[in-house]
């Protein structure tokens, strides 16, 4: 292994322990971290976004993790490493978002003081190298392109590969030192191709590590020695070879591309076209933005290359040969921008190249390569501190200044859903995947005009987008337009017939309509083609539990919560289930499990219920005041404790709390009979006839179920004369 530094700097044995931190490095990399977390501060509150929502509020088993033991689980099979940090989020802090971006931004510490070690020892390791450490890595700490991974939850993948790749590397130049002892230069060796073997079971991207150090070795040593060059350079191959059959498994899942191609987007480029598209993305888009990073989009617009005559191609062919060219220009003289150049095209960016993807561009695969942007600044501010001294100081803090105030501005745009995609709907108006997802959001957020405005908007680019009409027959269905939304899903579903939401909103309607056996034909039909589809389990347990299926209504709740533990409202029917089949132990366990939670009136006002079929009217009364403690408008509550005073004898009692829902909801039909009642056991029949007659004088126009009932209840107290 070549140990010969081609620096002045290496020429000498350092006494100085590479396991212990300089006290002269602490004030530097103190500021790291106070500079990181300062700007990604805005960053913590974000929403989940994106692809956030598939990887932790879809993902069951990730969900159904209560033991250490669990995480492990987890994390097994492909990127477990990464899977297994997801679970140890799950496990501390559930589906806060909170704790998952705190994370992310730990993670990006790390990475940053990692950069300045990295930046020190290629610079030389002297004061000098110090102030070039420091500026580089507080480029990388802020530089707005990388806010794609940071912010972002599903970046993470990048960020925790990062770590190890990272480490890879330090213990990697560690091990080629000179001054370094034989012994201890095997043992850095073995802790590289550890942290490489993390690094992979983080992201596959890791794969392009082995070829960087190959770089690495050649543009570090006096003489090459090629025989370690090329046996670092085949080890992607060697790799790939051994991960065949996962590496195939994931080509064909990313060429079929079936959860999009269903949902009506875009199939995956031909992999020739993604070669060419992606080569000129990477000069196109990525780039530039190493530079200036302006423009950013979650969702670029990225043309689809035809030709390899292309000029768009060609030319980006030509700017990667320059840069090759530069790094092979300057290896002998700048070790520092070489290096920067070898780490941005020798990395993750660029082996992304060989597997069509869906996504030609997604920002935050450039988070490695930030490696080389930091190198590239540290030679930068180098070469200007040379030619002009007085820039020294001012160039990295303007430079980092800038940067800072682009960054904490980028973070805001991963809040959430919304503003993510207002972003990248601004910037790229004619991509109808962007504007679909802007309507999707909208929905969520309770905006129906806006969202039926983008769909129509995104059809008006892409006709066949089957979500949007799937989406706009939902905001019809929950407007009352039934017959509008069932002609639009079954037309829908005869031509997307393996479009899953298309059937979970067909089953809605038909719940709506109350046509029982086509709801649950129509969840059956969305569980056979995803067996993950929580919601058409859930709307087969209501269907079951409408036509008095109970047992059966049961199984289907439990895969709901098993698919969707976090969503309490599942859990509530669960254990509404279990109680109307009869299983009052279960019901009352999963009552008491919403208790503290944010259905905990819900919980509360179900145990009232419970207690109260049991005759136990006491522990009844008790939850009930809980619930309405809890939610001091809950008319439900409020009338559910009246009813137990009144079966306790308790009237004075029972006709407050009747009263009190009336001046809540004075149309609650249920209070109004009750109250007649409670006064009539009173003997008070003057006031039992009153309260009749005043909902009939302010809704009896209005035809129901109640306003029939309390008509008849008049009726039989002025027969009775009373």
């Amino acid at each position: 292994m070549p140990s010969v530094s081609k620096t002045k700097a290496h020429s000498k044995p350092r006494a100085i322990s590479k396991h212990q931190v300089p006290a002269r490095h602490a004030v530097p990399l103190l500021a790291l971290i106070a500079l990181t977390v300062a700007v990604y501060a805005n960053s913590l509150n974000g929403d989940f976004v994106f692809d956030d929502q598939q990887i932790v509020l879809q993902n069951p088993q990730l969900l159904n993790i209560h033991t250490l033991g669990d995480v492990v689980a987890v994390g097994a099979g492909w990127r477990q490493l990464l899977f297994a940090t997801y679970g140890l989020n799950y496990y501390w802090s559930g589906v806060s978002a909170q704790g998952y971006h705190i994370f992310n931004l730990v993670l990006h510490v790390i990475n940053v003081l990692l950069v300045y070690v990295i930046i020190y020892e290629l610079g030389g390791r002297d004061a000098q190298a110090r102030y070039l450490a420091f500026a580089g890595s507080a480029v990388f700490s802020v530089h707005t392109l990388l806010s794609g991974a940071v912010s972002y939850i599903a970046g993470r993948s990048s960020v925790l590969c990062g770590v190890f790749y990272f480490l890879a590397i330090l213990f990697f130049l560690w091990a080629t030192d000179g001054s370094v002892l034989s012994a201890r230069r095997w043992l850095f060796l073995a802790l590289a191709g550890i942290c490489g073997l993390m690094a992979w079971q983080a992201k596959q991207e890791a794969i392009a590590l082995p070829a960087l150090l190959a770089a690495i070795v050649w543009l570090r040593s006096a003489t090459t020695n090629w025989k370690y060059v090329v046996i670092l350079a085949v080890l992607p191959l060697l790799a790939a070879v051994t991960m065949r059959q996962q590496l195939q498994s994931l080509f064909t899942t990313v060429m079929d591309n079936k959860v999009l191609v269903n949902a009506g987007f875009d199939t995956v480029l031909q992999p020739l076209m993604f070669i060419r598209t992606y080569i000129t993305a990477i000069v196109g888009y990525y780039l530039p933005r190493m530079i200036v990073p302006m423009g950013l989009n979650a969702d670029p617009h990225i043309l689809p290359v035809e030709h390899w005559y292309s000029p768009e191609f060609l030319v980006s062919v030509m700017v990667l040969g320059v840069i090759v060219w530069l790094g092979v220009r300057f290896s002998r003289k700048d070790v520092l921008l070489s290096s920067g150049l070898a780490a941005i095209l020798i990395s993750p960016l660029t082996a992304y190249t060989v597997i069509p993807l869906a996504d030609v561009v997604l920002e935050h695969r450039a988070y490695i390569p930030g490696l080389g942007v930091a190198l590239l600044a540290a030679a930068l501010f180098r070469r200007l501190s040379v030619s002009y001294p007085s820039l020294r100081i001012v160039a990295p803090i303007v430079v980092v200044a800038i940067l800072s105030i682009m960054t904490i501005q980028r973070n805001a745009v991963f809040a959430n859903n919304v503003t993510l995609w207002e972003d990248a709907v601004i910037k790229s108006p004619q991509k109808a995947r962007a504007r679909f997802n802007l309507g999707a959001a909208y929905q969520n957020a309770g905006r129906r005009d806006d969202a039926i405005r983008e769909y129509e908007r995104a059809l008006a680019l892409k006709p066949d987008i089957h979500a949007a009409y799937s989406n706009m027959a939902a905001i019809q269905i929950d407007t009352g337009q039934l017959e509008s939304g069932e002609k639009t899903l079954v037309r829908l579903t005869e031509i997307a017939p393996e479009y899953t939401e298309g059937f979970i909103n067909l089953s809605v309607l038909y719940l709506r309509k109350n046509e029982i056996d086509k709801s649950i034909v129509a969840s059956n039909r969305a569980i056979t083609i995803n067996p993950s589809a929580f919601a058409a389990f859930f709307n087969r347990g209501e269907a079951l539990t409408l036509q008095g299926k109970l047992k059966e209504a049961v199984e289907s709740y439990k895969k709901a919560v098993y698919l969707r533990p976090d969503l309490p409202s599942f859990r509530l029917s669960l254990g509404s289930a279990y109680f109307r089949s009869g299983d009052k132990a279960s019901a009352e366990e999963v009552f008491r499990g919403l208790s503290d939670g944010p259905l905990a009136a819900e919980a509360q006002r179900s145990l009232g219920s419970l207690y109260s079929a049991a005759n136990e009217f006491q522990k009844a009364a008790d939850h009930l005041k809980i619930a309405v403690m809890i939610r001091p408008n809950y008319t439900d509550a409020r009338h559910d404790l009246g009813v137990v005073y009144l079966r306790q004898q308790l009237i004075d009692q029972a006709i407050d709390e009747f009263r009190a829902t009336l001046r809540i909801q004075p149309d609650y039909g249920p209070a109004v009979l009750n109250l007649s009642l409670a006064h009539q056991t009173k003997n008070d029949t003057q006031s039992a006839r009153q309260v009749l007659e005043s909902y009939l004088g302010q809704f009896g126009k209005v035809r129901s179920a109640y306003s029939e009932q309390i008509q008849e209840r008049l009726n039989l107290l002025r027969q009775r004369g009373l």
